[in-house]
């Protein structure tokens, strides 16, 4: 999760919101990615996103069977398909998202289960590290905000 934060730092300095990924498979990251959906002006351009582009270039196929993704947030509907089409089999995130999250803020448990019965979702993980960052850019974008209604 430690590079997922430093994934989610780069987003940071872009003035995107702060999300990272990484993506492991056995003891080695084969990709990391973070958001760039305003740079590059695509709202596809997630976190998830970029390190699977990433791991498929670095592995040489669309599945990740044996892989984990470690991202700062939960994901949302678009990155959880995609993860489940790239057949992850272990999710490990940090902070949950009520308002896009569809691991536990907007599905439950048995719901995701149905999904798929080989994911593994593990939750809380850097959560603190995560808020911290999620909490900067939202400071500085009601700043923004502020001063440009000054």
């Amino acid at each position: 999760m430690a590079e997922a934060l430093k994934e989610a730092e780069k987003a940071l300095l872009k003035n995107e919101v702060p999300i990272g990924a990484v993506i492991v498979l056995g003891d080695k990251i084969i990709a990391k990615g973070h958001n760039q959906s305003n740079q590059k002006k695509d709202a596809t351009m997630h976190a998830e996103i970029m390190a699977l582009k990433k791991a498929y270039k670095e592995i040489g196929d669309w599945r990740l069977e044996k892989a984990t993704i470690y991202i700062t947030l939960e994901p949302c509907l678009m990155c959880l398909g995609a993860i489940l089409n790239s057949r992850i089999h272990k999710i490990v995130y940090g902070l949950d998202d009520p308002v896009f999250g569809s691991l536990k803020s907007k599905f439950n448990n048995e719901q995701v289960a149905k999904l798929s019965k080989k994911l593994e979702v593990v939750s809380s993980v850097g959560e603190e590290e995560s808020l911290v960052l999620m909490q900067m850019f939202f400071a500085r974008l009601r700043k923004q905000k502020l001063d440009k209604a000054l």
